[in-house]
């Protein structure tokens, strides 16, 4: 004779109150992505879009970290998805480094890499960098343990040491609810660089990035504020970045392989980064403390 078991069929049978008291265990409901796409105006007071993507409930606050995009073909749409377009160009390509990651579009219609560069050092003049943003985040982390009594001296000590910021971060941008834009504090996030900034420009009208289209695709990096190189005697210039203030170059936006050959394996290659890792634990920090805007 076999004997079979029954399956338990009810909650009280598969939850029984002797082993769990408190009742059934909660289970987090699956989730699934929500794309933010935000329009916003740049510090000129044209219309500019910024996109992210988050797991579970709709986030209107954006992460920190960030990538720009500078879109200069006179026809490119101005009402695309940059959800899909950061999902199209990043399709297969990525190694899930990092954080999560916005995208900033201004459109330029037939600007130059110079005349980018000019609209890029106004809107950082006017948002300040997200180093801001990071100091903002723990002061009001300090705040909390402050009011919670659980603040050590050694905490009090290192929030009355002045800091060493840019001009862009002061006060004067304290109201300015936009998120800061990208700026390397150390020389060691720019290696293999020699720049201190970074943007892209997108030259097409078509935003399909996926698949053949995207590997047919070109853009255009573009490298400012370089960086002084210490160079051997005997060492053979190539390149000096100092006589190239700024440096456009033209890459392909998807490659076969993930390498800096291409669009993304450079943004990738960017991501083992202190900025990054600042940007991405601030970011965290300020959803956990409830933030909707920075």
């Amino acid at each position: 004779m076999v004997r079979t078991k029954t399956r338990p069929q009810t909650l009280e049978e598969r939850f029984p109150k002797d082993k769990y008291p408190n009742g059934p265990p909660k289970f987090n409901p699956k989730t699934g992505s929500v794309f933010n796409n935000v329009i916003f105006n740049d510090h000129a007071g044209k219309p500019a879009l910024m996109s992210w993507w988050n797991s579970g409930d709709k986030r209107t606050l954006p992460p920190l970290a960030s990538w720009v995009f500078y879109m200069v073909h006179p026809d490119v749409p101005r009402n695309f998805d940059g959800c899909a377009f950061q999902s199209d160009l990043e399709d297969t390509q990525t190694l899930c480094r990092g954080g999560p990651f916005r995208y900033e579009f201004f459109f330029l219609p037939g600007a130059t890499a110079e005349e980018c560069h000019a609209h890029y050092c106004k809107e950082m003049e006017a948002r300040g960098t997200i180093w801001r943003q990071i100091r903002k985040v723990k002061r009001a982390i300090n705040f909390k343990k402050r009011e919670n009594a659980k603040v050590a001296e050694d905490d009090l000590v290192q929030e009355s040491v002045p800091d060493q910021e840019s001009t862009s971060d002061q006060d004067a941008t304290a109201n300015n609810q936009l998120p800061g834009l990208v700026w390397p504090k150390y020389d060691s996030d720019c290696y293999f660089i020699s720049y201190r900034g970074w943007f892209f420009m997108y030259p097409d009208a078509d935003i399909n990035c996926r698949g053949a289209a995207g590997e047919a695709r070109d853009v255009y990096l573009v490298r400012f504020d370089p960086i002084p190189q210490d160079w051997a005697e005997d060492e053979v210039i190539r390149f000096d970045p100092m006589k190239h203030p700024v440096y456009a170059k033209r890459m392909k936006a998807r490659v076969t392989e993930v390498s800096e050959h291409g669009l993304v394996g450079w943004m990738e290659t960017r991501k083992v980064s202190h900025w990054q890792e600042e940007a991405n634990h601030a970011t965290s920090e300020a959803l956990e403390l409830g933030w909707e805007s920075w």
